[in-house]
């Protein structure tokens, strides 16, 4: 189906896309860690320093994380210094972002046969909101999960519905590449879009004919050849299980309906503003309420059958959801790209988005941070004033504990990474949680998020057992 565009908005498209691109720039350095982000900087580093290339390590200690994502921090790392560690994870997720938005725009002109598609696809991913403003860009592995994810479902999409091998061939590299950055989740996103478009075109000979399930069967090894030669494959599988288990449960039913009603809320304001101008569009009869291809209900059934275990477990964040986020952008442009007025009113939002993106960036953000949230390397100074020198260690994995040891290792180097005190300390200091304070341990200094306990003749040169608050 060829969709009909103006030709002459290709370039405007192309524009704004860049310029949307373009804010990620602004995120890459002015803000500290935020949330969970010091995670894969620290275990990078830590991995880096002790010469392991298969296994992450955190706090000295095996992480149950495949190491892609970290080999990619690393590289970066070596190029641009280890200072600019949180630059270099950020810039691997932005540009992740980018090459999600080229992929999707890429695939939409192919299915469409429409060059002008390419663009208007591309940014309307970019503009996602939350590609925008917050996951695409933030130095968690999701981003770049994602990117394989979709790399996968739409060559696996293209491999049955042109029946070509070597589109195959891709789609089980991408999604190798998936597993390797995070999770077994990636097989569940490509194995239900494979099943979906090969049940609806009835390819069934072709996706199990013997070079589709010779190619199959060595990609489904993979996983297993890893868990059996990585040095920590064990801590890996159990690890990554346990991780799927624990999202499917709640606490009580409450949990459950809590996430059955909330998270469908917080997904359409994530995907604003293409969701709100989709509805609104058909509210005031821009749009058909039927679907106008196959293919639009292909990416719809595709999207909406990977939504539902996320839906459905109460422990689910939205950036789960980065990897379909993709699909769900294939069928809003394919629903809306014959509505010239729709189309019109998604840029004027779109443009909107972009303004605000760049004040949320060089202001709001960075405002926020510096009053609400702790100073995160003036605890890490801190703690290196208090301690002089002595023994370090760190128990705190909340995210203020990661992000000031992340400081830290960066801070003591050429020495070696924090680690988890051994059992049975007798002498040094302790990064702990608030409030968690052991047995024969004294506390040295209240931080927002994390305590300095001491513990030995490190304590005798304290004075004052309780100081108050810091940072």
């Amino acid at each position: 189906m060829k969709m009909h565009l103006n030709t002459s908005n290709s370039k405007i498209y192309w524009l704004l896309f860049v310029i949307a691109a373009t804010s990620f720039i602004f995120t890459l350095y002015n803000v500290q860690y935020t949330g969970e982000e010091a995670v894969y900087p620290l275990m990078s580093y830590e991995m880096w320093f002790h010469g392991h290339i298969l296994t992450p390590v955190m706090y000295g200690q095996d992480y149950w994380r495949p190491p892609l994502y970290n080999l990619s921090i690393t590289g970066l790392s070596m190029l641009i210094g280890w200072s600019h560690m949180l630059v270099a994870a950020r810039l691997i997720a932005a540009f992740s972002s980018i090459g999600s938005a080229l992929l999707v725009a890429w695939f939409a002109k192919r299915i469409w046969n429409d060059r002008d598609l390419f663009a208007f696809t591309a940014l309307v991913y970019i503009t996602i909101g939350d590609v925008l403003f917050y996951d695409g860009w933030l130095a968690y592995s999701d981003p770049l999960f994602a990117f394989f994810c979709l790399a996968a479902m739409l060559f696996g999409w293209l491999a049955v519905l042109e029946k070509r091998i070597g589109f195959f061939a891709l789609a089980l590299f991408a999604v190798s590449c998936a597993f390797l950055t995070k999770a077994l989740t990636a097989y569940i996103f490509y194995g239900v879009a494979i099943i979906v478009i090969t049940f609806q075109t009835r390819a069934w000979r072709f996706l199990f004919s013997w070079p589709s399930l010779s190619m199959h069967f060595f990609a489904l090894l993979i996983p297993v050849l890893w868990y059996g030669m990585a040095p920590a494959g064990g801590v890996m599988a159990h690890g990554m299980l346990d991780d799927i288990i624990d999202k499917l449960q709640g606490q009580g039913v409450l949990d459950y309906l809590n996430q059955f009603f909330s998270y469908p809320a917080k997904t359409f304001g994530q995907l604003f503003p293409i969701s709100g101008i989709v509805i609104y569009a058909i509210t005031r009869r821009y749009l058909p309420f039927g679907l106008p291809n196959q293919h639009v209900r292909t990416a719809l059934w595709i999207a909406g059958i990977n939504y539902l275990p996320y839906w459905l477990s109460p422990q689910s964040g939205i950036r789960y959801l980065l990897p379909i986020y993709g699909i769900i952008a294939i069928a809003l442009v394919g629903f809306i790209a014959n509505s010239l007025k729709t189309r019109k009113l998604l840029v004027k939002w779109i443009i909107v988005a972009i303004v605000l993106k760049y004040i949320f960036a060089l202001w709001l953000f960075p405002a926020y941070t510096e009053r609400v949230r702790p100073h995160l390397s003036e605890i890490a100074k801190n703690v290196l004033r208090e301690t002089r020198g002595a023994p370090l260690y760190v128990t705190n994995v909340a995210w203020v504990g990661i992000s000031v040891a992340a400081d830290i290792d960066l801070a003591i180097r050429p020495h070696p990474p924090l680690v988890k005190p051994p059992s049975g300390l007798t002498n040094g200091y302790v990064l702990s949680y608030p409030g968690d304070v052991p047995k024969n341990y004294s506390v040295v200094s209240k931080y927002h998020g994390a305590w300095l306990l001491c513990c030995g003749i490190v304590c005798a040169h304290k004075a004052e057992a309780f100081p108050r608050l810091k940072n």
